[in-house]
């Protein structure tokens, strides 16, 4: 079943005809537990001034928070629920925001109630490039105590050689690896 807030942004996005695949929590929750409230799409470089543009004209949306490759919407309907609006470009390494954008929706995205959800790896990627990696590398823990295998940091690491990042993420993704062999993780991740 299709979370609220992910059909709300889902049927704007639509409307104002924006190509997106759901990213961040919304998406690893197809996979595991998460209380993730918000909504996060990415778009492709192209279309991300554009969409925004659009967006901010949408009488369902506020403009909570506009700069850089991030933009904050939030959804009225469901109480200001947030939707960000995520420049695909950040996380293209040595491609351009488009080729990513593709490689997303073609090989990393799968359909569930029309919805595009990014899948577990593609999302770890992004959070793991981002400034604020350490805190996303914590949820990274916390989704495999929940029940996504650790393994999908494999698939990342090849996500990261396909697009050059694989040296910013090689130090980060060791991070992760270190912190999932913590003696007090042991036993939970053992239940997962």
């Amino acid at each position: 079943m299709t979370d609220p807030s992910v059909q709300a942004a889902a049927a704007i996005l639509q409307r104002h005809g924006i190509r997106y695949t759901v990213v961040g929590g919304q998406a690893i929750a197809r996979n595991a537990a998460t209380t993730t409230q918000d909504v996060d799409v990415m778009v492709t470089t192209d279309d991300y001034h554009d969409a925004v543009e659009r967006l901010s004209l949408d009488k369902g949306l506020t403009l909570a928070l506009e700069g850089g490759a991030v933009t904050r919407f939030g959804i009225q309907s469901l109480g200001g629920v947030p939707l960000d609006v995520v420049d695909a470009g950040v996380f293209a390494g040595k491609k351009t925001g488009a080729e990513f954008f593709d490689f997303l929706l073609d090989e990393e995205s799968s359909e569930s109630d029309g919805i595009l959800y990014a899948s577990p790896e593609a999302v770890w990627y992004t959070r793991l490039l981002t400034k604020r990696w350490r805190a996303y590398a914590e949820k990274i823990v916390t989704n495999v105590i929940d029940g996504l295998a650790a393994d999908h940091l494999d698939r990342v690491e090849a996500i990261g050689k396909r697009f050059g990042t694989d040296a910013i993420l090689k130090e980060r993704i060791a991070y992760v690896r270190d912190e999932l062999k913590r003696p007090d993780l042991d036993a939970l991740i053992r239940r997962a």
